[in-house]
């Protein structure tokens, strides 16, 4: 069974079963590819994405092509999700490798 989800001060809220994400108590509207980025980031807080990977998880397929495309969705994703994108709290970028999520995954009540 699948759970919504609460991060940090319960600023950034993404429910699993509607695929609903809510930043401040206002929907986001997000793209399929930057939900899924964002869904499989947040089910896994500490492991470190390359650029590789989340191409393959939000393409659902090898990717041949420039493997810093995925970069637009992270920058996009930033913008709807993050308080200040340039100073991101929950898609972290770790320099040389690619992406993490730092928010904290807790089980709605």
């Amino acid at each position: 069974m699948e759970f919504a989800y609460y991060f940090n001060e319960g600023d950034l809220i993404i429910d699993n079963l509607s695929y609903e994400v809510k930043k401040s108590g206002e929907t986001v509207n997000l793209t399929p590819i930057e939900y899924k980025i964002l869904s499989v980031m947040v089910n896994h807080p500490e492991k470190i994405f390359t650029r590789e990977e989340l191409i393959s998880i939000a393409l659902e397929k090898n990717f041949d092509g420039y493997n810093r495309a995925i970069d637009s969705h992270i920058k996009n994703l930033r913008q709807k999700i993050e308080t200040d994108s340039k100073k991101p709290a929950y898609i972290l970028t770790v320099r040389g490798i690619g992406y993490k999520f730092g928010g904290i995954k807790g089980k709605a009540e």
